[in-house]
């Protein structure tokens, strides 16, 4: 039978045109008539919002197992929950673990499926949930991570990294502020040993979770921590859902460095407890860990020094006595041979006085000679000397008297020649000296009319002018 009576049909079995009004009272009843009152449908929620009215909006999606996490679903609907039906859901969830809906949970949900007019979307109206389906799916999923992580060796890669002497220096993963941040570093503190904590911030819960929780792990190995802590608090087995992620699993198995978790409650425990090297119940078991592996170091070399000391000291003790002994032996040694050296000393002294008395007179004697033949020898030396002084004496005496006779004479002489080259001697012989400005005249054409001069002659001067005449 059709959806349509012939009352709908135009004129003349033309196209059937419907108001806006008409169609969605068609759409309505085509999905009642399909779908019935309720329907059950499962999927991932996605955008999940929660309005002030207190009512829940949502988009229930078939993701696109080709295109991944984040990326366009291959389908999708609109799901609204409203405050009387939330109520009911959330205690669902609340009595099923704790959980409570958020983006990413895989969810199998009740609803009537219905058109909504005034804005021309078809949504599904929630009013039911099945938490047995999420907390079965979140296993399943677990179970399927787990058995690929084994296949590719990466669940005991983590554990087969040394743990450190001493980790003094922790690279934390966690939300900051957080009480599983306040539990874990007021368990170092309370120690009192001297930490350095490198926090790395970073939500640990929700669908934005996962790759930021990795990152957080790859950025503290690579600043050369000791050991990586990752601590969350407790919660619903969905809020843990990040800790369960493929994307964490590998950042704590391919970590340079031990990495020691502290997830949830005792009860709870996630893929990354079961790659790392360490999973503790609580942040602060993790805390206690680190720490009693540091103490357990410092216990160690405390032991180590006590013993190193212990053997200092008996072999300080065994050396004492050793070096009595030996001084004593080596007192008792000396002094016997200093007994034989003195007297091995004093017979060679007795020797050495006889030979040094012998070989004395004998030097004296020598020197005795050489004195006497020194004697002899100056005497002989200093009467020649003397007569060579005196006919040297003599010598020098003649020679003496006569170098002034001669000196006299050559002084004579020289006198002589200073007369004769004396000018007064020459003007004496009736020679003159003309002068022009203080210049002797030589030639006559330097001078010209006018020109004064001066004469000189043996008395006198004379004074005249140039004529033209001359």
């Amino acid at each position: 039978m059709s959806l349509f009576d012939s009352a709908d049909r135009g004129a003349g079995g033309g196209p059937v045109t419907f108001t806006v009004a008409e169609l969605a009272d068609r759409i309505k009843q085509v999905l009642s008539d399909a779908f019935g009152d309720e329907l059950w449908v499962d999927g991932e929620i996605r955008n999940l919002s929660r309005a002030r009215s207190g009512h829940v909006y949502f988009d229930l999606v078939e993701p696109d197992p080709d295109n991944g996490v984040g990326k366009q679903p291959e389908a999708s609907v609109s799901v609204a929950l409203f405050r009387f039906n939330r109520e009911r859901v959330e205690d669902t969830l609340r009595r099923h673990g704790g959980m409570a809906m958020e983006d990413g949970m895989k969810v199998r949900i009740q609803g009537k499926l219905d058109f909504w007019p005034p804005g021309g979307r078809l949504q599904l109206y929630m009013s039911g949930i099945d938490p047995n389906f999420t907390l079965g799916e979140l296993e399943a999923e677990r179970l399927r991570l787990l058995e690929k992580l084994r296949d590719e060796g990466l669940l005991t890669k983590n554990q087969d990294v040394p743990l450190p002497v001493a980790p003094l220096r922790i690279g934390l993963v966690t939300s900051k502020g957080s009480a599983a941040h306040h539990d874990f570093c007021d368990e170092l503190v309370n120690s009192g040993l001297a930490w350095e904590v490198l926090l790395a911030d970073t939500p640990v819960q929700g669908t934005d979770a996962p790759p930021l929780v990795a990152a957080a792990i790859g950025a503290v190995g690579r600043a050369g921590v000791d050991v990586i802590a990752v601590v969350r608090g407790g919660g619903a087995r969905t809020d843990l859902v990040a800790f369960d992620s493929e994307e964490v699993a590998r950042a704590v198995a391919n970590a340079p460095v031990p990495v020691v978790t502290g997830v949830g409650h005792e009860i709870d425990r996630t893929i990354i407890d079961e790659v790392a090297h360490e999973a503790q119940k609580t942040p602060t078991a993790a805390a206690v860990f680190i720490v009693t592996m540091a103490r357990a170091h410092l216990e160690a070399a405390e032991q180590t020094w006590t013993g190193i000391s212990d053997w200092a000291t008996r072999l300080l003790v065994h050396s004492d006595q050793r070096l009595l002994a030996l001084s004593q032996t080596t007192a008792r040694t000396a002094e016997a041979h200093l007994h034989r050296a003195d007297a091995l000393l004093q017979g060679r002294a007795t020797r050495f006085r006889d030979l040094a008395e012998i070989r004395t007179r004998h030097e004296t004697r020598r020197i005795d000679n050489c004195a006497g033949a020194m004697r002899h020898r100056a005497s002989t030396t200093i009467l020649h000397g003397r007569r060579t002084l005196e006919q040297r004496t003599s010598a020098m005496t003649g020679h003496a008297q006569r170098i002034p006779r001669a000196a006299v004479k050559e002084l004579d002489n020289l006198e002589g020649r200073v007369r004769l080259l004396d000018p007064r001697a020459i003007l004496a012989r009736g020679w003159s000296i003309t002068r022009h400005s203080g210049k002797v005249v030589r030639d006559p054409a330097t001078l010209a009319e006018g020109d004064d001069l001066v004469t000189t002659l043996a008395e006198g001067e004379l004074h005249s002018t140039v004529s033209e005449d001359n």
